[in-house]
């Protein structure tokens, strides 16, 4: 049987089992938007996405102080706008930018980009400007939930509110952009942490991570489930930090935001003036990832390093 002793919360070092999983998830995801779609493998590359939402329901909670309370839930959720909203937000001005170039009589649509700084594309009827841009609003409903209910699900029965908030949308219609639908996904990370952090049985842990999936695979499917728990279990191994795979760790928000814009649009258009044989096609893609990398360092560089250091400045002070 599987055994993790649990760990201190006072030594919350770096997980390298973190880095794989960012890395597989952000290169899956920018390898089906940059032509993937059509290839026997790379077509499955969108389920990085819930790669994603498990590490997150992970990670964040690991990164939140054990004396956690809801007065420090302001200076919680200031970190993660400082983290992640500018760098979305560039992203999205980037993409606007692109558009005056690459769409002929472009108009920008000033109502559809500002639905974007508060995540309301899907429920109002917008488009997003970039198609990944749908799994950040979900990701910050996330950081409120947290922000709100951790001192909850932490709390001696805490594990059994995750489990019945991933029955309610079984039981409920709500709108696929809201936390809940995706939520069994989340609930494994945190159920993870649950056990590794808090110390919660593992037999219970186990039982429950059954019932969670079970939800999962109801409610997304078992594609979805399935990459979340190959997330899962890249946590469990025991892999040891690698230059090439820190490397991708360390850009992979960076990749993620901008390699449909950048590496998607550079393929299409390299596609106008090559020929249309297979060995070009490949030359093509290949192109577009090279590229949509190099970009992604260029933009964490100049943008998503920076705010990480400024909103590390943030203590959690009472």
């Amino acid at each position: 049987m599987l055994t993790i002793p649990p760990i201190s919360t006072q030594q919350k070092k770096h997980i390298p089992q973190v880095d794989y999983i960012r890395a597989i998830a952000a290169m899956a995801v920018a390898l089906f938007h940059l032509g993937g779609k059509a290839l026997p493998v790379l077509k499955y590359g969108w389920l990085g996405v819930y790669m994603f939402f498990l590490l997150s329901g992970f990670i964040i909670c690991w990164a939140i102080p054990q004396n956690y309370t809801w007065k420090l839930s302001g200076r919680f959720i200031l970190k993660r706008i400082i983290r992640i909203e500018p760098p979305y937000i560039i992203s999205i001005v980037l993409a606007i930018i692109i558009k005056f170039f690459w769409v002929e009589n472009y108009s920008p649509d000033w109502f559809n980009a500002l639905c974007h700084l508060a995540y309301l594309n899907t429920f109002v009827g917008q488009s997003y400007l970039s198609p990944v841009y749908w799994t950040l609003g979900i990701e910050f409903q996330y950081y409120l939930f947290v922000a709100l209910c951790f001192p909850w699900f932490t709390s001696k029965w805490g594990q059994w509110l995750v489990l019945l908030l991933s029955i309610l949308p079984i039981m409920i219609n709500v709108p696929e952009a809201g936390l809940i639908n995706s939520f069994p996904v989340f609930a494994l990370g945190i159920l993870y942490y649950l056990y590794l952090v808090k110390g919660k049985n593992l037999i219970e842990v186990l039982v429950l991570g059954i019932l969670i999936t079970t939800c999962g695979i109801y409610t997304l499917g078992w594609l979805p489930t399935c990459a979340a728990l190959f997330a899962l279990g890249l946590l469990l191994l025991p892999l040891k930090k690698h230059p090439v795979i820190s490397f991708l760790s360390r850009i992979s928000f960076s990749l993620y935001l901008t390699h449909d814009m950048i590496g998607s649009n550079l393929v299409v258009y390299l596609g106008t003036l090559l020929p249309k044989t297979f060995i070009f096609k490949g030359l093509e893609f290949m192109t577009g990832i090279v590229v949509s990398v190099l970009f992604a360092w260029l933009f964490y560089f100049l943008v998503e390093g920076p705010c990480i250091k400024l909103s590390k400045k943030v203590a959690y002070k009472i």
